[in-house]
């Protein structure tokens, strides 16, 4: 024990620690009141203390019922007109990665088929993806595209590891987000196993429809993160 130093804050400062070590990864659920009360041999008061520093610092989240986990630090993502992942976290100093989860030709549904004008079970590319920013997950994504259009996306993809690549190298030098809806739920089970999260913190999703730059449907997709959404609107100019 440091001498003067309050038992909470030392409680705190040690499972802090443990986090940045990485003992203890976003995700990942604390030992319990009554655990930690044993293993620093103060009353559970003393423990909830230390956990109210740590959220308040927003290391960790608590739940009553469900207990206290470490949280996921993320920097709000700011939706834009051409979004592309790699570029935004390498501009940020951090390191990207992409997982293939799944890499297909599937029929159409009427959604994805309504999305991008294509008649309800005609061929599709499919392409499951999880990210993640300095190997921690951040998020998963489904896309499509036209396998008519595209015959060749998949091998392509596989060899360029780019969406974006892929599409250039496919004469889709450029596209833009048409429209993105947005909304929460909670994480099913395999969600909550592939991002490393509690089932009780909720994902954003986003549908999304980009488009070429002659303004055609390009690309339907769903992404699934707890990423905070940050929205911009421009100053309207003053006569």
């Amino acid at each position: 024990m440091v001498l003067g130093m309050p038992l909470w804050r030392e409680i705190s400062q040690s499972i802090e620690r443990r986090i940045l070590a990485r003992e203890l990864v976003p995700g990942d659920k604390l030992p319990t009141e009554f655990e930690l009360s044993r293993e620093f041999m103060v009353n559970r008061h003393t423990v909830r203390r230390a956990l109210s520093d740590l959220q308040d610092k927003g290391i960790v989240e608590s739940t009553q019922g469900r207990g206290s986990f470490v949280r996921r630090a993320a920097k709000p993502m700011r939706l834009r007109r051409r979004p592309r992942f790699t570029e935004s976290v390498l501009q940020r100093g951090r390191t990207p990665r992409t997982e293939i989860l799944k890499l297909q030709i599937k029929p159409a549904d009427s959604r994805v088929a309504g999305q991008l004008g294509l008649r309800a079970g005609q061929a599709v590319i499919y392409l499951e993806r999880r990210r993640f920013i300095d190997d921690e997950p951040t998020g998963l994504s489904q896309h499509h595209f036209s396998h008519e259009r595209f015959p060749t996306f998949m091998e392509m993809y596989r060899a360029r590891g780019s969406i974006t690549q892929t599409l250039v190298d496919s004469g889709v030098p450029d596209y833009t987000r048409r429209r993105t809806a947005i909304s929460a739920r909670l994480p099913t089970a395999q969600e909550a196993e592939l991002l490393h999260l509690p089932r009780h913190v909720p994902l954003m999703v986003h549908r999304y429809l980009n488009v070429d730059g002659l303004g055609r449907p390009l690309e339907y997709g769903v992404s699934r993160s707890t990423t905070e959404v940050e929205i911009e609107f421009p100053e309207l100019e003053r006569g």
